[in-house]
């Protein structure tokens, strides 16, 4: 019986520690002060004072254990008057800081490693099953009440950048930050000193610069047209692309299916094939449709995805070939030799994806298609994902609050 409350209580403690009472958060913390003290400083504590604090330990774990509010309370009040003085008793409040950092960063560690990682999306490859990161140019900046809401729901935030002299952008880049977000740093012509970051990821800010016709795109690489003191360089909306949650177990119970959407790495991927998608190409992490498993034949008759002679009949990967509102009309589309000469799955070209090696699983290929199919950087352009390079099916929409919110499809 003792042995089930312990486990309970373990679990209470741990689990729902957001929940606990007060008094009993008291209760543990002043046992754990007695235990630590004692198992630091047993042997320097007189017989006498150290067989008081070891009967006073007890109390309290048989409160704690019994759920006894009044009896833990005479024991916490006790401990504070009787050892709370005592040098090196209470640990000093950098020390309890560091601590709790250190666990926090080992806890969160080894969650994103081993169970869930989450996982924010930058690029529209996947629309409209999933969002990236979308700039919604604008006349005029919504009032501050607007603006709240906004970020509470769409997680979006307001751009208004003016040129405060003559000005040039000469480069583009991204640029991790606070772990989870991409923004795109714009350097400007006076060596660096003069730069602008938007929260966006660069190839959704090439984009509005072009429509705005501010970036053109020639033979020789891209021109960017000069700014006037007092012109706007970008007044917009930012809607934040979606955060998944990633589950990294779940591969090390079942297989990957066909149609579900999946996170992997780009290690031995060369992403680089693809000039028109190149604001794609420096991504560590892909989402993507998981759309053939090792040992499949594929190849695409547009709108259809032909795995092994038959169009490709699950789900997520029949909502993409129908091309029915508000997917695109397209369906699935394969590349051209002349526009792609060094594309994988090139013109009804039939490929084999490769599970003849028992002896090394972790080569086994999968095909990664997105669902925006007119701009998605995928296995068409450099081939299959090899098994080592997947990190497993994204599992829920956690943020923002829109219509994909919940679990993934």
């Amino acid at each position: 019986m003792h042995l089930l409350l312990r486990f309970t209580n373990a679990i209470v403690d741990t689990c729902l520690a957001w929940f606990t009472p007060i008094w009993r958060r008291r209760a543990l913390e002043a046992r754990a002060m007695l235990l630590r003290y004692l198992r630091q400083n047993g042997s320097a504590v007189p017989t006498e004072r150290r067989k008081a604090m070891q009967d006073t330990e007890q109390a309290l774990s048989s409160a704690l254990l019994c759920w006894r509010k009044q009896d833990a309370l005479q024991a916490v009040q006790q401990v504070e008057e009787n050892y709370a003085q005592l040098p090196g008793f209470r640990r000093g409040l950098l020390v309890e800081l560091v601590e709790s950092i250190f666990v926090i960063t080992v806890v969160f560690l080894g969650i994103r490693t081993y169970f869930v990682q989450p996982f924010r999306i930058p690029t529209n490859s996947m629309w409209p099953s999933l969002n990236g990161i979308v700039v919604h140019p604008i006349d005029e900046m919504p009032g501050i009440a607007k603006r709240v809401w906004d970020a509470v729901t769409l997680g979006s935030s307001y751009v208004d950048i003016t040129a405060d002299r003559p000005m040039q952008i000469k480069s583009i880049h991204d640029e991790r930050y606070l772990v989870l977000f991409t923004r795109t740093i714009l350097s400007f012509d006076d060596a660096g000193k003069h730069t602008v970051a938007i929260p966006a990821a660069s190839g959704t800010v090439i984009d509005y610069l072009r429509a705005q016709g501010k970036r053109i795109d020639t033979p020789h690489g891209p021109y960017y047209v000069p700014y006037r003191a007092g012109e706007t360089i970008m007044k917009a909306r930012v809607d934040a692309g979606d955060m998944v949650l990633v589950n990294r177990m779940a591969y090390h119970f079942r297989r990957p299916e066909r149609g579900e959407t999946f996170v992997f790495d780009t290690r031995g991927i060369n992403t680089n094939g693809s000039a028109t998608l190149s604001e794609q190409s420096h991504g560590t992490h892909y989402i993507k449709r998981l759309c053939a498993l090792p040992g499949d034949s594929v190849r695409i008759l547009p709108p259809r995805l032909i795995i092994n002679g038959s169009p490709a009949q699950e789900e997520g990967i029949t909502r993409v070939s129908a091309g029915r509102p508000p997917y695109k009309p397209y369906g699935y589309m394969s590349l051209e030799p002349r526009m792609v000469p060094t594309g994988y799955l090139l013109g009804n070209k039939e490929i084999h994806l490769s599970n003849s090696i028992p002896s090394r699983p972790n080569l086994r290929e999968y095909l990664a298609l997105g669902d925006n199919t007119t701009n998605s950087l995928d296995s068409r352009y450099w081939g299959p994902v090899h098994q080592f390079n997947i990190l497993g099916p994204a599992a829920i929409s956690l943020w923002p609050f829109t219509s994909h919110w919940g679990i993934i499809h």
